[in-house]
């Protein structure tokens, strides 16, 4: 249960996006401040050069802290998959609605490479586990055979 938690799902669901936005908008406004960190500002795209998936996909539970970034540029969310847009309120509660009733959601989708998991499906699944306090989400795992970059 959340330490937010009202006991209606449909509020605490509400408060938790509520709360990931205020936390979002306040670290853009801190990488403005003297000594802010510049962290990137979007969820680091795999890219062209993300080389080739290799071996079919494994279900398996992985670390919430080791997806960092995305198949595919988004600025929906923020490096850290906050939600950067009120445009994707509306999924992502109906996503914690059901995560605090207690509905199983399809695992995420991820390629994993040497520096950590690349969502391929469940942006908005990552954000609300993340927001909720979640340390490990269940994904279909395919691994990357990186290429070897020309000197």
């Amino acid at each position: 249960m959340l330490r937010h938690s009202t006991g209606m799902p449909t509020v605490d669901a509400h408060e938790a996006f509520a709360r990931a936005r205020r936390v979002q908008i306040a670290a853009r406004a801190a990488r403005w401040l003297p000594g802010g960190r510049s962290r990137p500002r979007t969820p680091r795209p795999l890219g062209d050069d993300g080389g080739l998936p290799w071996g079919a996909p494994r279900l398996r539970v992985i670390r919430l802290a080791g997806v960092v970034g995305t198949l595919e540029p988004t600025i929906a969310f923020d490096a850290s998959f906050r939600p950067a847009s009120e445009l994707v309120r509306a999924r992502w509660e109906r996503i914690a609605l059901a995560h605090l009733k207690g509905v199983a959601l399809p695992p995420i989708s991820v390629l994993q490479r040497s520096d950590g998991y690349y969502v391929v499906d469940g942006r908005h699944r990552v954000s609300v586990a993340r927001a909720l306090g979640h340390a490990d989400i269940e994904a279909w795992v395919t691994c990357v055979r990186e290429q070897a970059r020309a000197a």
